[in-house]
Formats: structure tokens, C-alpha cells, sequence
């Protein structure tokens, strides 16, 4: 039986800065306990200048910035929600990065490459599986479809349900040494 105060699921919206947009830049963090209760959602302004919002993916419009946290600000305060916890993510990679956190350093749950995620959705095991195709197949929910992006609070939120549907055999086999990811045969970088 998992600890449901140990967990919380995390999710960023990102900005592109610099020269074309290229670099990403932290621009929105939400993070919900186990319960799907939103402890934290704020927009943040990115170290840098924003020249692409990625509105169509990221939600973030020019407006929101007017009144987020400086970069700074924002990363501590996450730091601090984070320190101790397991953190539930899909693909949490690119959040870590923006937040300029190691994520080796942390204990994590990543539902895009969960073996049992994947095997009970009946999708194939060489390759992550999106966010939005587990929700369908495993919650018959649709997420993703705005028309105004995406939404940080519905990926974190969508993230630890996914989780709760195996969340006692993924401890126990934890527990047990066995690899609960699956191998990306298509995957360029270590896992974390």
C-alpha cells in the first residue's frame, strides 16, 4: 500500500527564448498531491527574453506573464514542495531540465514509460506512450483538446490517475528489483 502524502505529479508549459525560439524556457509549473488537489500552479517568467510562446502547445499567452513570478522566485518554491517526495511525471525530463534540476537526484514515477501502463493500454513496449492516448485508453478521458494548448494542471492531473491504476504493482515490483520501464529502442538519451 502506497503512502499517498509521499506522492505528487508534476507538469511545465514551456516558452521558446532566444534566437527563433530554440532554447526552453520555464513559463508555468503545476503540481497536485495524490489526491488531484492542485498544491501549486503558477505562471513564471523565464530567465531570458521570450520569442516564441508556443501557444498552441503551451497555453501561455503574452498576457500571463504580465503578472508570473520571476524564474527565480518560482524555483524555490517548487524546490521546496518537491524535496522528499516521489514525483509522478509524463516524460518529466524536459521539466527538470527547465527547472534546471537534476533528476537523478530525485525519485520518480514517469507514466510515458511504464511497462504496466503501457501493456494494459495494449500499445506497443519499444516506445513511450503519449499522455493523451493513456487517458483514452485507460481513463476514457480526452485531454489535450483545447483549442487554447495545453493545460499543466489536467497533464499533472491526468499523470498521477494513470499512476493510481498501478501504482501497488509498480512499488511492489519496485521493491522487488524489476524494471518497470520499458527499453526505448528509439530513444537517444540515458534515462535519467
Amino acid at each position: 500500500m502506497v503512502d499517498p502524502n509521499k506522492y505528487v505529479a508534476m507538469d511545465c508549459e514551456m516558452v521558446g527564448l532566444g534566437h527563433g525560439g530554440q532554447e526552453s524556457g520555464l513559463a508555468r509549473c503545476s503540481i497536485v498531491d495524490y489526491s488531484g488537489k492542485v498544491i501549486y500552479d503558477k505562471f513564471i517568467k523565464p530567465d531570458g527574453t521570450i520569442t516564441d510562446y508556443r501557444t498552441d502547445v503551451s497555453g501561455i499567452r503574452p498576457l500571463d506573464m504580465v503578472t508570473a513570478l520571476p524564474y527565480h522566485v518560482a524555483r524555490e518554491e517548487i524546490l521546496k514542495i518537491l524535496e522528499g517526495k516521489i514525483i509522478v511525471g509524463h516524460d518529466p525530463r524536459s521539466d527538470f531540465r527547465v527547472l534546471r534540476m537534476d533528476i537523478a537526484s530525485y525519485t520518480i514515477r514517469d507514466t510515458s514509460s511504464c511497462k504496466l501502463l503501457i501493456t494494459k493500454a495494449m500499445l506497443k513496449t519499444d516506445r513511450r506512450a503519449s499522455l493523451k492516448t493513456l487517458c483514452q485508453k485507460l481513463l476514457g478521458k480526452r485531454i489535450q483538446s483545447s483549442l487554447r494548448g495545453h493545460s499543466s494542471v489536467e497533464d499533472a492531473s491526468a499523470a498521477m490517475e494513470l499512476f493510481k491504476l498501478v501504482e501497488n504493482l509498480w512499488e511492489v515490483q519496485l521493491t522487488k528489483g524489476a524494471k518497470v520501464e520499458i527499453v526505448n529502442r528509439f530513444e537517444k538519451y540515458d534515462r535519467y
